[in-house]
């Protein structure tokens, strides 16, 4: 018990360290969500360019940037949560442009999981079990490229484990994003450790990246102009 509360005690410095004051933070979301996230409004308009994966059961976040920003919206999700979600009618919106492709580190197919919790709806790419399913996928830089767009505003990751891998290549590749809102999965999906979500962290600031908000597992960072 001891051990445990010195470790929270230790992770509360870290994040009172991390976190930047000063900017405006509002939350997204629509009553009742299971997906509320904290962003920073300044700047975002009907041009801005937003990317949100993945999708899962609930993306009334997304909704709320069409209704607030008038934002057009990339969305990417290739698990059957997110495909049966997107077939509903009030998700077939001009403002939304869906792919069901999951986001990489490079361009191809991976193997997905069912989720752990049989309650649960969120699928993870990893492999294992005869009802691992095979979906394409690709990374942020070949599909920002088949849009057009040579920067991002804002972008969503809620991709069951991917994260880490997925931010490693965008600051390898340099990909110019003001706005990260990530969910790290550590203690989440299986095998995914504390210190993986410590060294993604510490690679976003150490590229520029300020650390804004943190709510649970969501964690919201910008860069300055």
């Amino acid at each position: 018990m001891m051990i445990k509360r010195f470790k929270d005690l230790r992770y509360r410095i870290f994040y009172g360290a991390l976190l930047r004051r000063g900017y405006e933070v509002i939350t997204l979301c629509a009553p009742g969500s299971i997906c509320p996230w904290n962003i920073c409004p300044t700047g975002l308009k009907s041009s801005s360019v937003v990317y949100g994966g993945g999708i899962g059961s609930d993306i009334s976040f997304e909704h709320e940037l069409v209704k607030k920003f008038g934002c057009q919206i990339v969305l990417f999700d290739p698990s059957p949560t997110g495909r049966k979600t997107m077939e509903l009618p009030e998700n077939k919106i001009p403002n939304f442009h869906y792919f069901p492709m999951a986001l990489a580190d490079h361009v191809g197919t991976i193997k997905m999981s069912p989720p752990v919790d049989e309650q649960g709806d969120s699928w993870f790419a990893q492999s294992g079990g005869t009802q691992s399913i095979e979906v394409p996928c690709t990374d942020l830089q070949s599909l920002m490229a088949r849009n057009g767009h040579n920067h991002i505003d804002l972008l969503k990751l809620d991709i069951e484990g991917s994260e880490y891998e997925v931010i490693k290549d965008i600051l390898s590749k340099k990909i110019p994003i003001r706005q990260i809102c990530v969910e790290y999965h550590h203690g989440i999906v299986p095998g995914v450790r504390r210190s993986q979500t410590i060294s993604s962290m510490l690679s976003l600031i150490r590229a520029g990246y300020k650390l804004i908000d943190q709510a649970g597992a969501n964690h919201t960072f910008i860069r300055p102009a």
